[in-house]
Parts: structure tokens; C-alpha cells; sequence
């Protein structure tokens, strides 16, 4: 018989999880908007979200036509928080209908005695709509979320978190951040493990990413024309009149156009492979967190025309460059700067369309399972046979979660 405090989740005091939700104060980001292939973000969707039949799932995910582009974000975390509070292993938390037992204080996992760490961090998002099914589904269930193609680390706690706690698909990986060769400029660098097409028994540690960028606005180019929204965020009038009139925050989320989204609600798949049949999950299921900015501070923006973003189109590294870009066929490949001149398949450009940087606050919270898919036993012949483990959706949309429980079902008194 098990006992009355036996814990449904058992952590050793060695493990690298820590429960969510996190804060992390004074963050610095370095965001480049560049040109995405909308045909790719499809595949992706179809490839990841749109797993078994639209009725079964009861939501169908798509890219967005109004917006196709990806935000390229390099991240440095000053310091990495866990607020999650202490948690009784056998109960639900530190109150009165949980009480401490006052005979093994070491009942208790102290999330916030763990202390703090820091880390870089480099992303890819790119917005996609996720539409319900019917038109209640329609109304209620639609959203505009973010997916993340690719996501690195260099931090192995952030890297198993993020996997286990958060769904994504963390990687670890060797991240450069720094000034670039201008005063005010930024050069970032991302190299991590792959195969090189070359020696595929072995991994390598190759180059990634390379982003370089001139000096933050004003440059020498101010005195031309406006081109873009980034340099039209530059003149005075306009700049101070909306950080005064909305505040710095509602300034980037709304006067940006979506350029700085404040709010980011990510959407990922979470699997546990089957230990027997390693090509079947036991478990497979859609999950997202929101990443919120605040304390907005020291907005500037770049010269798109002076950014250049290159990833490293070797091996492995294709097919996470190829659902950003598209079809490599369609773009010209350039000499990636770390590689000899002589390798003839080297890198890829990307076009830059907006760039921008800022300090934040980053809190992430809202954790949840949006969708659990279900289980069959004949997985490998289709999954149409009996059902092993039944799945079940939370895809309520965020501004429908408040009233919901107006128009539900009531319980009892």
C-alpha cells in the first residue's frame, strides 16, 4: 500500500530540474527580423502541430500570411531565477491545508536554495495561427502563437529545463556575444555539435551562426531618406511623443507593428520515445509558455542595411536552416567566414528586414498542455487501432480564459 505522503514526482538534490515559473531581471537582447519562407513554416506546422487528422485533433495550425518572417534573438541572462515557491513533496505547497511536518524538514524542495546562474541564449520564432475546428472552435480556440525551429544554449540546467519543464527543444551549444568592430555595434556567434556530411560517424564542433552589425542608429546614413520603420522610430518627435503618450512597453509591443513583441506565447512538441521501439512515443503532446518582457529600457534600433546574419549550411545544420529559408535551390550560397575558402558548400544569408535591441525584465510562466494526443497501439501501421492512453485539450484562447467559466458547466453547490 502506498503511503499517505507518498510524492508523485520524486527529484533526487542532484538534478539539474527546477520548477517554473522563472524570472530573469536585466536581460539583454539583440533581435534581428529577417525574411522567412512561409512554404517552410508550413511543412513545419503539418511536420510537428498537425499530427493525425484535423477532427481527431480539433485544431488545424498554419503559417501567417501578413507576416512572413522569423525574429532571430541572442539573449545574455545576467541572472536566472526560479520563483517557484518551496514545495512539499507529498502535498500541494507551503499553506495551512498542507502543513509542514514538523518531523522531516527535509520534506521540502527549496527551488529558491538552489541559487542563481546565467547564460546566453539564441532562438528562432516565427508566428503561426493555430484555428479551431466549427465555428465555436473558431471563436474560442484560435490563437496566434510563436514556434521556435531552433533554440541553444550554453547552460546545461537552462538546456535540461527547458527540455523537461518547458517543452522546447533545447540544445547546448557554444554561444559568443560581445561588441562587434564598431563602437556600437554587436557580433554574436553560435557553434555547436553536428554532423558535417564529411565524416558522418562523428559529431563536430562546428560554426552555426554568425551575425555581425554595424553601429545602432544614428549612423552616417540618418541624413538619407526614411526607408524603413526602424529608421522612422529614430526621429525625436515621434519616438518621444509615443514612449510619453503609451509608456516604453506598450510602445514596442504596439507602435512596432509586432517587430518587439512584448508577450511571446510559444507552441512546441513534447515526446517520450517508446524505450522498447524507439521510433514510437509513449507520450506525445503540445505544449506552450508565455515569455513576457517588462521594464523595457534603452531601445535602439539598427540600420538594417548594415546587418549581416549567416548560417552555416553544412550537414546536419540544413534541414534546421531549411525550415527559416526555404528551398536552398532558391538562395545563393556565400563563403561563411570561419570555413576555407575552398569548402564549396558554405553558408547562407538571410534578409534582414528590422533590427533592434533592448534591457528587460523576462518572466516565464503559463505553462501548460494544450493538446494530448492519443496513444494507439499499432503506431508504426498508422495509429488506427486501439487506443492505449486517451489525450485530451486545454486550447481555450487567452482572451476567452477569463470568462470561460461563465459559460461553462457549474459545479454543484
Amino acid at each position: 500500500m502506498r503511503p499517505n505522503h507518498s510524492p508523485e514526482y520524486v527529484q533526487s538534490d542532484n538534478s539539474l530540474d527546477v520548477a517554473p515559473p522563472y524570472f530573469f531581471p536585466n536581460v539583454d537582447v539583440q533581435g534581428f527580423v529577417i525574411e522567412a519562407d512561409l512554404k517552410a513554416v508550413q511543412k513545419y506546422c503539418d511536420d510537428f502541430l498537425n499530427l493525425g487528422t484535423r477532427e481527431e485533433r480539433g485544431f488545424e495550425y498554419r503559417a501567417v500570411p501578413a507576416w512572413p518572417f522569423a525574429q532571430l534573438l541572442f539573449l545574455h541572462y545576467p541572472v536566472m531565477i526560479s520563483a517557484a515557491p518551496d514545495v512539499v513533496k507529498g502535498g500541494g505547497g507551503r499553506d495551512s491545508e498542507n502543513p509542514i511536518p514538523s518531523n522531516n524538514p527535509d520534506f521540502i524542495v527549496p527551488m529558491a536554495d538552489r541559487g542563481t546562474t546565467s547564460q546566453n541564449e539564441v532562438f528562432a520564432a516565427i508566428p503561426v495561427m493555430r484555428y479551431g475546428v466549427g465555428p465555436k472552435g473558431l471563436l474560442v480556440e484560435s490563437e496566434l502563437e510563436w514556434i521556435l525551429p531552433f533554440i541553444v544554449v550554453d547552460q546545461p540546467w537552462s538546456c535540461v529545463c527547458g527540455r523537461e519543464m518547458l517543452g522546447l527543444g533545447k540544445m547546448m551549444s557554444r554561444i559568443d556575444i560581445g561588441p562587434g568592430y564598431l563602437p556600437g555595434s554587436f557580433l554574436g556567434q553560435v557553434h555547436m555539435p553536428g554532423w558535417d556530411g564529411i565524416s558522418p560517424e562523428m559529431q563536430h564542433d562546428l560554426p552555426f551562426l554568425y551575425v555581425q552589425t554595424g553601429p545602432a542608429l544614428p549612423t552616417f546614413r540618418a541624413t538619407e531618406p526614411l526607408k524603413s520603420l526602424a529608421t522612422a522610430f529614430q526621429a525625436k518627435p515621434v519616438r518621444w511623443a509615443l514612449e510619453k503618450i503609451a509608456g516604453l512597453s506598450n510602445f514596442v509591443d504596439d507602435a512596432s507593428l509586432g517587430l518587439v513583441p512584448t508577450t511571446m506565447q510559444t507552441v512546441a512538441l513534447k515526446q517520450y520515445r517508446d524505450a522498447v521501439d524507439p521510433e514510437c512515443a509513449v507520450y506525445q503532446a503540445l505544449v506552450g509558455c508565455r515569455s513576457k518582457y517588462s521594464e523595457i529600457s534603452n531601445l535602439d534600433f539598427y540600420d538594417e542595411r548594415d546587418i549581416w546574419v549567416m548560417f552555416n549550411y553544412v550537414g546536419s545544420f540544413r534541414e534546421a536552416v531549411d525550415v527559416i529559408l526555404g528551398d536552398e535551390l532558391k538562395k545563393p550560397l556565400v563563403v561563411y567566414p570561419e570555413l576555407d575558402k575552398t569548402v564549396s558548400i558554405t553558408g547562407r544569408m538571410a534578409k534582414v528586414v528590422g533590427a533592434f535591441k533592448f534591457s528587460a525584465n523576462v518572466d516565464f510562466d503559463d505553462m501548460r498542455v494544450l493538446h494530448e494526443f492519443d496513444i494507439r497501439k499499432d503506431r508504426k501501421e498508422g495509429g488506427h487501432g486501439q487506443v492505449l492512453k486517451r489525450g485530451s485539450s486545454d486550447l481555450t484562447a487567452r482572451w476567452f480564459r477569463p470568462l470561460k467559466g461563465f459559460f461553462g458547466p457549474r459545479p454543484m453547490p
